[in-house]
């Protein structure tokens, strides 16, 4: 290990790099990166010149661009750098005696209502991308889009900022949005929480940690229901078992739609049924969405998906916080392990391509292999059902002969 360690700040404010002349007077710095929250800066400061109240004192929408770097931390010649992202400054007080301040900053596009203005529209004919894809680019910001596409046949933005309306669609479909820089980011739970570890952990490594485990809030069921176009009934569709049964207001266009609703539901709740909390020295490679490996703390090893780090840089210390959720065996719904071995399977009533990937790779990350093993059948099909195209396999029908790749 180093005996040269180092750490270091940039911190660009109003796009003129400040640390240096800043640096005097903070106290420390705190950098969270959150899964279900917008990432967030905060500045802890003394003002005994009081500068800070007079001619340094900030504006709501200032713009803080910070970046941390670690050298020789681990050993000699090692240089890690983290980029924070762009920070919009919505919160500052001071107080005397003595005299201290704190500056907060959310993560989100510069300069206009993303957060703040309410919106109404209605969507009809659409999908989750189409939808992300317009707000994007009403703020300038570049989409990433890393799920399934999802049709979505009405919603309705009923004065809401666009920020508000986009989370809790991706909420429903069981999505995960992040603003970064100009990016807004929208990826999948289940895809993200079968990733591969990018470290494990052990007791060694923490000079803290604490876990939990509650029953209370948890599901093994979700009933959703939606209205059949063609008998005008409301038909209820079950997902999951019986016992404790997650019932949700929230109305599905159809069968498959109403699946997604519930198995969205499921995870969602059952995130929070296992988590451990860390505290340990700072590791660059610990960011939220990825998934860590636990091992040497008993039944509580396993893998785990990161829902939020915390940097805390003083003057003289740097400590990680990491909150983690635990993944079932078998993937994030706890599938069954995997069984696709080739061969074909005839679509019974109620399939989507998202469930059938789960049933036989243990994953619905794989629903799109599926669909361009079978795209010329499915699209095929979806014509003869009276469809300009299947919406990239969300459509299929009982009785088609799907191959099941390898």
């Amino acid at each position: 290990m180093s005996k040269t360690r180092r750490k270091s700040v940039s911190l660009v404010y109003n796009g003129t790099e400040a640390y240096s002349e800043l640096a005097p007077y903070l106290e420390q710095i705190t950098y969270t990166d959150s899964v279900d929250e917008s990432d967030m800066i905060s500045l802890d400061l003394l003002d005994r010149d009081l500068k800070w109240r007079n001619a340094w004192i900030p504006k709501n929408g200032d713009v803080l661009i910070p970046s941390l770097t670690l050298e020789d931390w681990n050993y000699e010649g090692e240089k890690m750098t983290i980029q924070c992202g762009s920070f919009i400054v919505d919160d500052f007080g001071f107080s005397s005696p003595p005299a201290r301040g704190s500056i907060n900053g959310v993560s989100a596009p510069v300069g206009t209502g993303f957060k703040g203005t309410e919106n109404t529209k209605t969507w009809e004919a659409a999908t989750v991308q189409l939808i992300a894809a317009e707000i994007a680019g009403k703020y300038g910001l570049e989409l990433v889009y890393e799920a399934k596409d999802i049709s979505v046949a009405k919603t309705e933005q009923d004065k809401k900022a666009d920020s508000d309306f986009l989370r809790s669609i991706c909420e429903k479909y069981g999505l995960g949005l992040k603003v970064f820089y100009n990016r807004l980011v929208i990826w999948d739970y289940s895809v993200y929480s079968a990733r591969t570890p990018v470290i494990t952990i052990t007791p060694d490594m923490c000079s803290k940690w604490s876990y939990r485990s509650s029953m209370q809030g948890t599901y093994t069921g979700a009933r959703v229901s939606y209205r059949n176009p063609k008998t005008k009934k409301t038909v209820d569709v079950m997902i999951g078992t019986e016992g404790r049964l997650y019932k949700t207001n929230q109305k599905a266009d159809s069968e498959a739609d109403a699946r997604l609703i519930g198995e969205a539901a499921i995870r969602n709740a059952n995130r929070k049924e296992s988590t451990m909390q860390l505290t340990l020295p700072p590791k660059f490679s610990l960011m939220a969405t990825l998934t860590v490996q636990l091992q040497g703390f008993g039944q509580m090893d396993g893998k785990y998906f990161i829902e939020k780090v915390t940097h805390q840089i003083g003057r003289a210390s740097y400590n990680m916080q990491a909150s983690l959720s635990r993944i079932p065996d078998g993937g994030a719904e706890g599938a069954a392990a995997p069984s696709g071995t080739g061969g074909t399977y005839i679509v019974q009533k109620g399939d989507n391509l998202w469930d059938l990937s789960r049933k036989f790779y243990g994953t619905p990350s794989r629903c799109k292999d599926l669909y361009n093993a079978n795209k010329d059948k499915i699209e095929a099909e979806a014509k003869k059902h009276g469809k300009t195209s299947s919406n990239r396999g969300y459509w299929i029908w009982p009785g088609m002969s799907l191959n099941i790749p390898s």
